[in-house]
Formats: structure tokens, C-alpha cells, sequence
């Protein structure tokens, strides 16, 4: 079973060490603790530094960076989601056509859900997926221990799989079968070199997505089909992936757990957010987008990109793979050794939310002219990165220190990688502020439709959403497109737990316009997706091909 601790992600045995390591208690379950370390104030009217630090401005969320539940969850709800899920999960397979698309109606299932959909919506979005499904087929021999590795990149082999993972999900710790099938050595360059890792980050990381569903919400079931989708994909950017990452796992890897994700709250000047124990100083994923943006070599003209992004992905990966993984070694640097905090780790996850944001929201609008909309050029590609960043909280959560950085580094160079694949989408940060909006609204039509007023005394009653995040979830949760729920509820939850980054938080970080970003980065993306894959609930036509493929500066 999964045994995760329900008010900060960390399982019973690892909470268990983190005890014996000494963290506090109250650390563990994340429990907010105030010190104050200002000098007494004699004057019974309070200095102005002294309201200041009683009052800044409201922390973030006081759990750990996991996705928050939007009310709407209800025993009904949660009952149709479970059925859902195990209609799908004995029925279907998990491509829907022989050209390997994927099943995504288990990730449409967990985001409306966690975005407050009813028992009836659950079940209605399911069934959008059930018509063009694809009959779950027997393997043509089962799995054990040997060769479980023999039959890798056989999408026939699929339910074998399945069943093989189950098994070891029944007599194993979640932790432990990830660890040895994902991350460990033997996974990747042991015998036969079979580079799960490779395969985790495949078909757009799809693999990773997956079971990150699992992992978050507690569905076993989700777990073993990610793994199994893994084992069955072909093994892509072998070459961001060095040999050297692979390290040997201490022997206690599968309970040498990160606890807690998010540091304590103090007044102290050293307990900035991001502080790292002694240890090696990592760069920003920012200054590596900068390096990229300003090197001529890692243009679409110098690489001979065309709108073929599976040969794009290819070449750049065989010209370049062992300079980014160089970039996200440097990147994470301050991940070794006793850099191995969970601060450091919380701040780290937090760069590659902000990094995959920036591409999918600024780069979208800067490319905006290459859409069939002409407003905004909602990348498919940058779509999956955003949504794919939602879960590295729960993965790290149930990973060692050792695999986290493994999964981490992974991650930022299959992002950067795509980055450069599609382009390198222009950045302009300023411009993007100047002319997008951080309070989007309905279509006009729709508040005019429903001809009410606000009554005498409203509060700001010229402002159609007081808070712009309630329509984009009402909207998206009846949208029939399985990835706009995903991406506004990564986006959504990117603004809680990042919500009070401020204007210069990213300066000095080398990305011209860093200076300028806030947190309104993610409700303006946001924005600008729901006016291009429609306000459907709100009277606007789903449009065709809500989706752009055409990448940028090709």
C-alpha cells in the first residue's frame, strides 16, 4: 500500500527516520513555526520594521508544495472516480490506436476531480474517452525477474508488464519498486542497459505523468500502469542521461526519505527560501535559458530544425545531449552532499515550475503570430512540460535524496531539450506584462447573458471575477479536452504555492525581463488559454485544433 503521511506527503517509514535524524515533529507534518528574533520594542506604538515583520505579506501554502484540493471533492465524486478508474484499468489499453497515442483518460479523471468535479461530470468525462478506446490484449507470456528486462520497447507485452508490477506493488514498498525499476543502476546501465530512466521521460514524458496520478492521489494502479508504460516505450535522449548519474543506491534508499519539502517559517534574515545547507552553489534554470537564448549554435537555422519535432528531438539530443546534461548538472549541483536539503530541493522544483510556465505562457504569446489564433500560440510540446512539472513534489516525496536528484536533473534537460527542439521560443518578458492581462475574464456574452446586476453595496462590482482563478476552473472542469484540465490545474497550483513571488524576486538571475516577473505569470497564461481552447461552458465553440504544433522560429 502507499504510505504516505496525509499532511505532508512523506510515508510511514521515512517519517519514522526523519525522527531518528533528528528533524522536529512539527517540521515533519509542516507545521508552520513563528520566531520572532527582532529586538524589543519599547515605544508602545510599533516601529514601522517592527510591523513589517509581523506583517509581511501572507506566506505561501503551510503544507508541503503538493496540489491543493478544490472544494467539490464529495464521497460521491470521489466513489465515481474509483469506478472510473478501474473500468479503465481492466478494460482498455494503454495506447488507444497501433501508432502509440496515449490513454489520458485516467489524467483527465484525477484533474477534474482534484479541481472539484461532481460523481456525474467524472462519469461524463470518462466516457468522452471510452469511445475511441482500444481493447486491453493479452501478452504473449508472462513476466518474472529476468526477463521482465528482456522484453523492453514491446508494446505487446503491455498487460504482462501490468501484471508483473502489480505483483511487485503487492509485496513491495511503493518507494522501493520505483527506486529499482526507474532509478537504480541496474534500471539503466545494468546488464542489457536497459535506460528506464530514458524510457520514464519518453513520448513527451508521458510515462512520468502517469504515475505521478498515482502518486499524488494513492492509486497503486495508476503506479503500476506508469511503470508498465515505461517498460514499453522506446528509450528517447539517451544521451542526456550520463552513465555517471547512475550511482549505486545506499542500501537504505528505499526509507532515506525527504520528509518535508517546505523549510520552517522565521523571522530570520538567513531562512530565506532557497537557502541551501553548506554545499556547492547550483545556478538558476533561468541563467541557463539565458545561455541557450544568447548562443547562436542552439538556433533553429544552426540546428536545420524544420516543423518535424520527432527529428528535431533527435538531432538535438545526438549534438547536443552531453552539453545540457552538463547544464543540468550544473544546475543542480547544489544538490550534493550535504546540499541535499529539503529547502534546496523545494526551491529547485519551484525553478522548474516557474522555467516551464515561462516557455508555455511568454513564449506562447511572443510566438502568437505562428497560431491559427493569432493570440496565442499554445504549444502542445510546452503544454506537457507544464503539466508534467505538477507532480516532482510527489515523486520527491516518496523518492531517496539520491534518486530525487537523478529525477530532477532528468527533468530539467529533457525541458531544456524541448526548449531547443521547438525553436527556443522568444522571451519577452516586459512586453508580455505590458500587454496581457492578470484579471481575465468570460466572454463578454456570457456575463451579459445572464443579466444580473450586481447589487447596491457590492464590493468592486465593475470587476466581472473578483478572483479570475473561479471561472477558469469552472470552465475547465466541463471542458471536454483532457489536457486543458491538466494544464490549468498545474497553472492554478503554481499560483497557490507560488502566489507571493514579487517583482525583482527573479532579478540578477541573467534572463533579460526576469525583474519583471510575479506570480501573475500563471493566472495570465491561464487567461490566455481558456480564450484559446474556448469558454465552452460559457457559450464558446471548442475550436479546431485547440492545440498549435508549429513550434517557433523555424
Amino acid at each position: 500500500m502507499l504510505r504516505r503521511a496525509v499532511f505532508c506527503g512523506c510515508t510511514d517509514r521515512g517519517r519514522t527516520n526523519a525522527a531518528r535524524d533528528g528533524r522536529a515533529f512539527l517540521q515533519i507534518f509542516c507545521v508552520r513555526r513563528l520566531r520572532y528574533t527582532m529586538a524589543p520594542n519599547t515605544n508602545t506604538t510599533p516601529v514601522v520594521a517592527d510591523l513589517d515583520a509581523f506583517f509581511p505579506l501572507p506566506s505561501a501554502v503551510h503544507s508541503p508544495p503538493f496540489p491543493a484540493r478544490v472544494p467539490g471533492v464529495t464521497p460521491a465524486s470521489g466513489a465515481a472516480l474509483v469506478k472510473t478508474l478501474k473500468d479503465n484499468h481492466v478494460k482498455w489499453h494503454a495506447f488507444f490506436n497501433e501508432r502509440g497515442f496515449h490513454n489520458h483518460a485516467s489524467h483527465h479523471l484525477v484533474a477534474i476531480y482534484g479541481l472539484g468535479a461532481s460523481g456525474p461530470l467524472i462519469e461524463a468525462a470518462y466516457q468522452t474517452h471510452v469511445a475511441y478506446m482500444r481493447p486491453a490484449v493479452e501478452s504473449p507470456e508472462s513476466l518474472d525477474e529476468k526477463s521482465v528486462w528482456t522484453h523492453l520497447g514491446k508494446e505487446n507485452f503491455y498487460s504482462a508488464y501490468l501484471e508483473y508490477f502489480r505483483a511487485q506493488l503487492r509485496e513491495k514498498d511503493v518507494t522501493e519498486v520505483v527506486e529499482e525499476y526507474i532509478f537504480s543502476a541496474r534500471a539503466n546501465i545494468g546488464e542489457g542497459t536497459p535506460r528506464m530512466l530514458s524510457r520514464f521521460f519518453a513520448a513527451l514524458i508521458h510515462p512520468m505523468i502517469h504515475m505521478g496520478c498515482g502518486l499524488e492521489f494513492g492509486f497503486l494502479g495508476l503506479v503500476a500502469e506508469g511503470l508498465a508504460q515505461a517498460a514499453v516505450h522506446t528509450p528517447q535522449g539517451d544521451g542526456l542521461y550520463p552513465d555517471t548519474l547512475f550511482e549505486q543506491q545506499p542500501k537504505d534508499a528505499a526509507v532515506a526519505r525527504l520528509t518535508a519539502l517546505l523549510p520552517s517559517l522565521s523571522l530570520r534574515k538567513d531562512s530565506a527560501h532557497g537557502r541551501a545547507a553548506e554545499g556547492k552553489a547550483g545556478v538558476h534554470a533561468f541563467t541557463i535559458l539565458a545561455r541557450i537564448l544568447a548562443d547562436d549554435k542552439y538556433s533553429a537555422a544552426s540546428l536545420g530544425l524544420s516543423p518535424n519535432t520527432a527529428s528535431n528531438f533527435q538531432s538535438v539530443t545526438t549534438k547536443f545531449g552531453s552539453t545540457i546534461a552538463d547544464f543540468a548538472a550544473e544546475w543542480a549541483a547544489e544538490l550534493e552532499g550535504e546540499g541535499a536539503t529539503p529547502e534546496a530541493f523545494a526551491k529547485k522544483i519551484e525553478e522548474l515550475a516557474w522555467v516551464n510556465a515561462l516557455l508555455y505562457g511568454v513564449g506562447g504569446w511572443a510566438g502568437r503570430d505562428r497560431s491559427p489564433s493569432k493570440t496565442f500560440n499554445a504549444d502542445f510540446f510546452y503544454m506537457h512540460l507544464v503539466t508534467s512539472s505538477l507532480f516532482l513534489s510527489s515523486y520527491v516525496a516518496y523518492l531517496s535524496p539520491r534518486s530525487s536528484v537523478v529525477l530532477l536533473r532528468g527533468y530539467f534537460a529533457i525541458s531544456i531539450t524541448w526548449f531547443v527542439t521547438l525553436g527556443r521560443c522568444a522571451l519577452p518578458i516586459r512586453e508580455f506584462y505590458a500587454k496581457t492581462t492578470d484579471m481575465p475574464t468570460p466572454p463578454a456574452a456570457a456575463a451579459a447573458a445572464a443579466g444580473v446586476a450586481p447589487a447596491k453595496g457590492t464590493l468592486t462590482p465593475e470587476v466581472v471575477a473578483p478572483n479570475p482563478w473561479l471561472p477558469i476552473i469552472q470552465t475547465t472542469i466541463a471542458h471536454p479536452g483532457e489536457h486543458v484540465c491538466k494544464l490549468q490545474r498545474a497553472l492554478a497550483h503554481n499560483a497557490t504555492a507560488y502566489g507571493t513571488r514579487e517583482a525583482g524576486f527573479f532579478a540578477n538571475t541573467g534572463l533579460e525581463g526576469a525583474e519583471i516577473l510575479d506570480s501573475t505569470l500563471f493566472i495570465r497564461a491561464a487567461g490566455l488559454t481558456a480564450d484559446r481552447v474556448g469558454w465552452m461552458k460559457e457559450g464558446q465553440a471548442e475550436p479546431e485544433g485547440q492545440w498549435d504544433r508549429a513550434g517557433f522560429n523555424y
